[in-house]
């Protein structure tokens, strides 16, 4: 029986030629079972939605994928959405292959991302161009991006007390918005949430919640908190702190921000689960990047069980 190995010799990044191989790429290379590899429906929500240009990915996926004639070797996935800005590349699993690694296809595989999301006219500054960037880098992969002029914020998990929030009223409920970026625009936000195959999220207002029962107990995911949000979060977490009381269970309410979001919320502690499937204390930092900005508000993605990414 003899092995496969890769070497970097006639190997080139071009958009993924097939969505089955790359599900198996995802099984095999980045996590056993991983989400998008067994659940077809997520695999298409993420990387085949609606604004995804087919002039650019001929299949519909926005994936590049670093071939060596037919074997896929790495692939660098992104989300393609309407914000914030029109013409915006969420990065959503990067991975090459371990002989591979040191090699320089990886860094190939982002500056091609990077030439699709700023477009052909070449602009990525302040006042035109697209957007490409990710909640959730790891701090080994910081230097990676920093190289590339891209920006970078530390994003924190934080649990909401009720008991704290009169003590905190004083503390901003919101946070300013950069003036280069837009807000997800409606039709996002119902492809994002109304329409998402698996998971139910409720809108109160402008702030999306995802309640759920899990291994560890009830958690409400804070996915998105904008405005107003404080009495919705408050309303939410009354009624959902009841029904786990009702149920036995523990119960808590999270959300990722580069700051506290207001009265009632701290840090989350090392020791608190940060994924639930199964239940799983894998960190409460990680960092935000984008270029040519850093959005200023955290939105949850579900791939991680709704750590952002």
């Amino acid at each position: 029986m003899t092995t496969q190995t890769a070497t970097t010799t006639g190997v080139s990044i071009e958009p993924c030629r097939d969505a089955a191989q790359l599900r198996e790429y995802i099984d095999t290379h980045w996590r056993k079972g991983h989400i998008l590899a067994r659940d077809q429906r997520m695999f298409e929500f993420q990387y085949q939605t609606p604004w995804v240009d087919r002039s650019v990915f001929p299949q519909g996926i926005s994936v590049l994928g670093a071939y060596q004639g037919d074997r896929l070797l790495g692939f660098l996935g992104s989300i393609v959405a309407p914000y914030p800005r029109p013409q915006s590349y969420w990065l959503a699993l990067w991975h090459v292959l371990p002989e591979l690694k040191g090699g320089g296809q990886g860094g190939k595989l982002l500056s091609a991302m990077q030439e699709i999301a700023v477009g052909k006219d070449g602009r990525g500054g302040a006042e035109g161009g697209g957007w490409i960037g990710t909640f959730g880098a790891g701090p080994e992969a910081l230097p990676v991006y920093l190289k590339r002029g891209y920006a970078c914020r530390a994003v924190r998990r934080w649990i909401y007390t009720p008991a704290l929030a009169n003590e905190q009223a004083s503390l901003p409920r919101s946070m300013p918005t950069n003036r280069a970026e837009t807000d997800a625009p409606a039709d996002w936000l119902t492809y994002r949430y109304a329409n998402h195959p698996l998971f139910e999220y409720e809108t109160r207002n402008q702030s999306v919640f995802r309640s759920e029962t899990n291994p560890w107990g009830r958690v409400t995911h804070c996915v998105r908190l904008m405005g107003d949000w404080q009495g919705d979060v408050a309303e939410t977490f009354d009624r959902e702190a009841l029904l786990a009381r009702a149920q036995g269970v523990p119960y808590l309410m999270d959300a990722w921000s580069f700051d506290t979001p207001g009265p009632g919320w701290t840090l989350a502690g090392d020791d608190v689960p940060s994924v639930f499937h199964p239940p799983q204390p894998r960190g409460n930092l990680i960092y935000a990047v984008g270029r040519p900005f850093v959005p200023t508000n955290v939105q949850k993605g579900e791939c991680d069980q709704d750590r952002p990414n």
